[in-house]
Parts: structure tokens; C-alpha cells; sequence
């Protein structure tokens, strides 16, 4: 994309230093002062095949969802169809919401927000890292799952972590409600309202809820946890938590619009922002970051601030206001730290821009 210009070099550099293993890495990268936007990839697009990893390739983005359903949330809230400090008790059944948070025998699921949904203090039960239900998914990995059953899998492993707002913790479960909030709210399935109020606006024409929707575009390419490939897991497991498969261009679009705009504007870009006090990340936990709002988060690469969404199979897609950059990919690969080569990455722009 564009001409071999230095920072295309400094990039390109950046892959073949980065490519640590099989699969692979695809990256790509707007920052307009630089020109025009570049990707690139480098290894396979699965270690059965010689086929090389491509930049266009479509891969599982995972959590990076989670920054979807929050901007879908707060495009409706901006709409007036709802309001991000409304109890989850004025959208979902009573039957439902009075289970999903019972702790010491009071039910305080109708009073939890969808604000502390998003932002992971609700006290909600995450199923995700129950070791119960990992073991569920390894033994029918083809299994489709239905959103309520997600729910249902949460309720009954076990009491909620706290109060609502009385801590932090991730909690994919928050965000099947979040979903099932949002198909109330517009009579429709979760999949249109990710593409009416966030992937059209964004142009973001390769994204698409997998198991949910025909796919767009070709075949997703294979990740892996250590030597085992993860491609035929269904991953309706984790729906309005991250069942979304992207494109790193795509993903590009996403992050550029959610923190520079044009999705939002800066009343709701600050509600985007609006950081925890306080996060505390599980030891087993892929998800990390220094900072914490509404399905976003913040850490520092090479000294500076990056606002973005990662994902367990190894996606990311992060905005560096300062380089008005936009940085986006995946590494195909379960629990790996993006931290170095996203460090790589801002300093081969920084070097390029001059940025001190």
C-alpha cells in the first residue's frame, strides 16, 4: 500500500524481527502525516500449509468486540434509545436479571448498569475463565451457543465477584447482556446493530459476527495454542464478548474512529474514556491493560499513550493520539504478548515522524 517509503521500510523491518514463530504476524498502520496507509504480513496463513500469510487475511478479533459493543452502546445512548446509567432491570426479563447477580442470597441484578457492565465493575460472574467451562468447550468444541446460555453457564458456576461497583473485574459475561440489551433496544439481532450504528458508519465492509452472519470475505486464517490450531472451535462462546471476525484494515477503521473520530463525538468519546480508578487483572488473564473505560483500554508503547482493544487470539487494534496513528493486527496466536512488537511498531513511526 503506497510507495516503499522509510516508514514502510522501519516496518517491514519491524515484522521480519517480530516473527518469533509460526503462524504469524499481519499488521497494518495509518498515519496520514507519513502517507498513505501500509500493511504487510509475514508466515503462514496455517502450519499445514505453505500458503503465505497475506495483509487482507480475515482473523477471529476476539475481545476487540468488546470496543464494537461499547461503541454500539454508546451510538444508541447518543441516539436517546438508552442511557448508559440505566439499570439493567429496565431492559431484560425480571426472570432473567433477578438470577444473574445473587450474592448472600440478595438478588442485585436489576440495579447493575449497563455503564458498569461495560466498564467491568459490575460484580457479574465471568464463565469465560471458569475452568468448568473450559473444560465444556473442549469437549464439543463444535457447539453452537445460544446467548442465554452463556448467561445461564455464568449464573450457575457460581456467586457474582462483588457488589456492583464495588470492584473491578473482566467479564465476558457482561457483554452477552450487553448484547441481549442491545437487541432489545432495536428489535433486531446483534449482528445489524453492529453493522447499522458501527461497521457501515466505519466502512469496516470485511467485519462480520461469525456463526451469526455469512461470512465476508475469504477463509479465517488458523490460530493456534501452542502447536494445537484453534480454527474449528465455534466461537458463539463468547457472542457480544468477542465473536467478531475482522481484517486488520478494518480494525484500522475501528480504532482511528473510535478515539479520533468520526464515529463519535467528544461528549461520547470521553464516556469511551471515562477510566476505572482502579483495575486488578486475574493472573491467568490475556486481557491487560494500564487503563480501563468502556470496552477500551490504554497502555504505553515505546512511551507512549495507545487507546485500543486487544483480544485473546491475539488481535489488537490501538490509536496513538499523539502520531494521529492508527495500528491494528493479530499474531494468530492465544495469550501472546503484543507488547513488543506494538512497542516496535510506535517507535519505527516515531523514528520516521522525528516524535520525540
Amino acid at each position: 500500500m503506497g510507495g516503499q517509503g522509510d516508514h514502510e521500510r522501519r516496518l517491514r523491518s519491524v515484522l521480519d524481527l517480530r516473527a518469533g514463530g509460526d503462524p504469524g504476524i499481519i499488521l497494518a498502520v495509518d498515519a496520514p502525516s507519513l502517507g498513505p496507509p501500509w500493511a504487510g504480513a509475514t508466515g503462514r496463513f496455517a502450519l499445514t500449509e505453505t500458503r503465505p500469510l497475506s495483509p487482507d487475511d480475515p482473523f477471529r478479533a476476539a475481545s476487540v468486540t468488546k470496543a464494537v459493543t461499547a461503541a454500539t452502546l454508546l451510538r444508541l445512548a447518543a441516539a436517546g434509545r438508552l442511557g448508559l446509567d440505566d439499570p439493567l432491570g429496565g431492559h431484560l426479563p425480571a426472570t432473567l436479571v433477578d438470577r444473574v447477580h445473587r450474592l448472600d442470597g440478595v438478588s442485585r441484578g436489576a440495579p447493575i448498569t449497563l455503564r458498569q457492565l461495560l466498564s467491568h465493575t459490575s460484580g457479574v460472574r465471568d464463565y469465560i475463565g471458569d475452568e468448568r467451562f473450559v473444560a465444556a468447550l473442549r469437549a464439543d468444541p463444535s457447539r453452537t451457543w445460544a446467548p442465554s446460555e452463556l448467561v445461564e453457564q455464568a449464573i450457575t458456576l457460581g456467586p457474582p465477584s462483588f457488589p456492583p461497583g464495588a470492584g473491578f473485574r473482566y467479564s465476558d459475561t457482561g457483554y452477552v447482556l450487553l448484547g441481549l440489551v442491545v437487541e432489545a433496544v432495536t428489535a433486531g439481532p446483534l449482528a445489524r446493530a453492529y453493522r447499522d450504528l458501527v461497521l457501515d458508519p466505519l466502512g469496516m465492509e470485511r467485519t462480520y459476527l461469525e456463526w451469526h452472519e455469512p461470512p465476508r470475505g475469504g477463509s479465517v486464517s488458523h490460530a493456534y495454542l501452542g502447536e494445537v490450531d484453534l480454527t474449528s472451535v465455534n466461537t458463539s462462546f463468547d457472542w457480544g464478548g468477542g465473536g467478531l471476525v475482522s481484517t486488520a484494515g478494518d480494525l484500522v477503521r475501528l480504532a482511528r474512529g473510535l478515539v479520533a473520530g468520526p464515529l463519535l463525538d467528544e461528549r461520547w468519546r470521553r464516556e469511551l474514556t471515562a477510566w476505572v480508578p482502579e483495575t486488578r487483572w486475574e493472573p491467568a488473564s490475556t486481557a491487560r491493560y494500564a487503563r480501563y473505560g468502556l470496552g477500551v483500554g490504554a497502555n504505553t508503547a515505546a512511551g507512549e499513550e495507545i487507546v485500543g482493544a486487544t483480544g485473546a487470539w491475539g488481535a489488537f487494534a490501538y490509536f496513538w493520539p499523539g502520531g494521529d496513528a492508527a495500528i491494528a493486527g493479530t499474531l494468530n496466536r492465544l495469550g501472546v504478548d503484543r507488547a513488543p512488537l506494538l512497542h516496535a511498531v510506535v517507535w519505527a513511526l516515531k523514528g520516521e515522524a522525528g516524535a520525540a
